[in-house]
């Protein structure tokens, strides 16, 4: 039993290198130009190997995403307790969000510039972000469902949420504090009975 764990835990750390030695490559010189063959070359395993773990470039690519893009961390920020307000869970993922582009600045813009001529990229990038606004609509949801927030669009909600965020970095236009983005936000989206009470009048 614990040799088969050990075997599984080699496998992961093997396709940790992987995926990270393709985006040290895919950064140096761009996706066209990278080499399924380069890749496996730079990390010192045989071609074989490499397609054992990815069929396909493309999806040595999502991997690459799926990494070192925002969405473990935002799954994680979203697995909260139900007491936790929705504005101070909202907050912390525009901030970590924020910070993550700081820290992989030059990862997403390569990502952005690349999808603008490669479809393979363009597709990647599109499923990797549709996945996170799926996840942060589901949270949305799920506090509709509790009362703290009225019946809405929450798809439309997420991708203002994360859309606000990544076109503020990508365009380096000046920061507002997160906390007073989401509140405005919420601010027409709250559940509020008192607002309620005095339109049944």
């Amino acid at each position: 039993m614990q040799g088969k764990s050990s075997r599984q835990q080699q496998a992961v750390v093997r396709r940790e290198h992987l995926v990270d030695t393709a985006l040290a490559l895919f950064s140096e010189q761009g996706y066209d130009a990278t080499s399924i063959k380069q890749i496996a070359a730079r990390a010192g395993v045989a071609v074989g190997l490499l397609y054992h773990y990815f069929p396909s470039k493309s999806e040595v690519m999502r991997a690459v995403w799926e990494r070192h893009s925002f969405l473990p961390e935002l799954r994680a920020l979203l697995l909260v307790e139900h007491g936790e307000a929705a504005a101070r869970v909202l907050q912390e993922v525009a901030e970590s969000f924020s910070a993550m582009l700081d820290r992989k600045e030059a990862l997403f813009r390569l990502m952005v510039r690349e999808s603008q001529s490669n479809p393979e990229v363009a597709d990647c990038l599109h499923a990797i972000v549709e996945e996170g606004i799926t996840a942060l609509g589901a949270y949305l949801e799920r506090r509709i469902q509790v009362g703290e927030l009225r019946p809405h669009d929450t798809t439309l909600t997420a991708r203002m949420i994360l859309g606000t965020v990544l076109t503020t970095h990508l365009a380096r236009l000046p920061t507002r504090p997160w906390a007073e983005i989401v509140a405005q936000l919420l601010d027409g989206v709250s559940f509020h009975p008192n607002r309620l009470n005095l339109s049944q009048d």
